[in-house]
């Protein structure tokens, strides 16, 4: 079958933060928002309180190893929240977990993330090709600042479906979040390239669906994985219309 459709990742693969805001930066800003957060509630924080951001970051990680290394479940970030916040005494709702979890996650305009230069005349490119265009990442966060994000970098024009996985409760490289965003375009897995950074989550998920993989092969990447082969490697999106894939 010819290639009908495109599917992007999002993080290193489209967009990157060039310049991390300091660690300490970092953790005084999730202090200030989640203690401001407590008193909202009508909650005087504590000294043990100026921790629930660590904890929540800690207690992620290792939610997320987990899930790659079994069913490739997303967690429950908002319950993880609650949970974490219970070990430091605060009995919190479903909704307060939810908006315990929004403020930890400070947004990609606080890191000051951004596009990569050639991202957006990539898939401008592809879509004056007659390409369609969608997007498949695995994200622990897609609450209403992820969206403005989006929104903001003009994805959400050039995109016919966005697959989070938090939203879909599956993480890449299962199959689950791949055929959601194929199933929403109506097109088979053979009419279809995946372009990832991720030779686990990216492509090694999408050729066990029967797609083309690419690799966006990042420059300080170090990552190997037995018997997995991109179809294509690209070290900069500019060079994606011009495989023979898309001939």
């Amino acid at each position: 079958m010819a290639i009908r459709a495109v599917l992007f990742d999002l993080g290193h693969t489209l967009w990157h933060i060039p310049e991390p805001p300091p660690v300490e930066a970092v953790r005084n800003e999730t202090v200030r928002r989640i203690l401001q957060q407590l008193r909202s509630w009508g909650i005087e924080p504590e000294e043990r309180h100026r921790f629930l951001g660590r904890d929540i970051r800690l207690a992620v990680e290792a939610a997320v190893t987990g899930a790659y290394e079994s069913d490739l479940r997303e967690p429950d970030y908002a319950a993880l929240a609650r949970t974490v916040a219970a070990a430091k005494g605060l009995s919190l709702t479903r909704e307060q977990g939810e908006d315990l979890w929004e403020t930890w996650n400070l947004g990609g305009a606080f890191f000051g993330r951004r596009l990569f230069d050639d991202a957006i005349d990539t898939l401008a490119t592809l879509r004056e090709r007659g390409y369609r265009l969608g997007s498949v990442t695995n994200r622990s966060y897609a609450g209403p600042s992820f969206v403005a994000e989006v929104e903001e970098h003009g994805l959400v024009d050039l995109f016919e479906v966005i697959a989070v996985s938090c939203d879909l409760g599956y993480m890449k490289p299962h199959r689950e979040i791949f055929q959601h965003a194929l199933d929403a375009m109506g097109i088979e897995p053979q009419e279809t390239v995946m372009v990832g950074d991720s030779l686990f989550a990216d492509v090694a998920g999408a050729q066990a669906l029967g797609m083309t993989a690419i690799w966006r092969r990042r420059p300080d990447t170090r990552e190997q994985v037995d018997g997995v082969r991109p179809d294509f490697v690209v070290d900069e999106l500019r060079q994606i219309p011009q495989l023979p894939c898309f001939d």
